[in-house]
């Protein structure tokens, strides 16, 4: 007898049980029994890729079977990779107790962690007062310095050389052009760890500092692609937050670091699209959005 008894064809199909706890309780209780860890009864967690409850005091991710998401093999060694690493560096992040996978109607693989206990920073900033903010946007700022070190190659994203021209016609031809000689006249060495979505809902405050959560789809390449999210989404151009960022990255050139991570990125145009509702025909367009919401909280 199969514990998930659905039929998965396409993704809507998972997208309409992935909340649902009596589809996954009979999964999730064997793969606890499998595991010698209390079973509790499942509350579901928000999540896009993963269908993710929490257990009693841990949370579980189940990643959809490999039929539907190719990559969903990649994205749970991923997730594990980068909860071990965090560790290593002492960052707060949720802590890994199991990680594996189960052969029933599909394979499924899992993590099982103890999530962080904490607000989200998407609602914690609604009420945050000014010296708390620009206190959090330097800690985020000392965490990316021992976040973004280099690492050897842990997964098959294809995140070390630019997104595909293609991604960006669009934009127009003119704009397709400037963009590959702005990159030309940025090398950069590729080999940064990058959590690469570093939204609000991924960073939680906690008593005394902040962590982060949701590893699935980090990657290696630039570090500079770590900003866009951070900064259009996370911060979204407070002032406060930007000043305490910028007082602990140093001398970094925060406009043309989140451009080139901006242009680099494969999600590149919807963060364009997000920074400018009128599509820009050239950089000077983006530079100049850029610096209005950048260099405006430094005064």
């Amino acid at each position: 007898m199969d514990f998930f008894q659905h039929q998965l064809q396409q993704w809507t199909d998972w997208q309409a049980v992935m909340t649902s706890t009596a589809t996954f309780e009979p999964l999730v209780r064997q793969i606890y029994l499998s595991e010698n860890d209390p079973f509790k009864a499942l509350e579901p967690v928000q999540s896009d890729f993963a269908a993710t409850f929490q257990v009693g005091g841990t949370q579980i991710a189940i990643f959809p079977p490999a039929v539907i998401a190719p990559t969903t093999r990649d994205r749970y060694q991923t997730e594990r990779f980068s909860l071990a690493r965090v560790k290593r560096l002492g960052l707060a992040a949720p802590l890994l107790r199991h990680a594996g996978f189960i052969f029933d109607r599909y394979q499924f693989y899992y993590v099982i962690y103890e999530p962080l206990m904490g607000v989200p920073l998407t609602n914690f900033k609604a009420t945050a007062k000014p010296d708390v903010k620009q206190a959090l946007g330097q800690q985020v700022g000392l965490m990316l310095t021992q976040l973004n070190g280099p690492v050897t190659s842990f997964n098959t994203m294809p995140t070390t050389t630019p997104s595909a021209d293609d991604l960006w016609a669009d934009f127009g031809t003119d704009f397709v052009t400037e963009r590959q000689r702005f990159l030309a006249a940025h090398p950069v060495t590729p080999n940064q760890f990058v959590h690469g979505n570093l939204v609000g809902d991924n960073l939680v405050v906690m008593t005394g500092r902040i962590g982060l959560q949701h590893f699935e789809t980090a990657c290696q390449g630039p570090r500079e692609l770590e900003l866009v999210p951070l900064i259009l989404d996370a911060f979204a151009g407070d002032s406060d937050f930007l000043h305490g960022l910028l007082a602990s990255l140093g001398q970094l050139d925060l406009v043309e670091a989140v451009l080139f991570g901006l242009l680099w990125r494969a999600d590149g145009p919807m963060w364009l699209d997000r920074l400018m509702p009128t599509a820009p025909t050239n950089l000077a367009a983006v530079r100049t959005a850029l610096t209005k919401l950048i260099k405006e909280s430094k005064e």
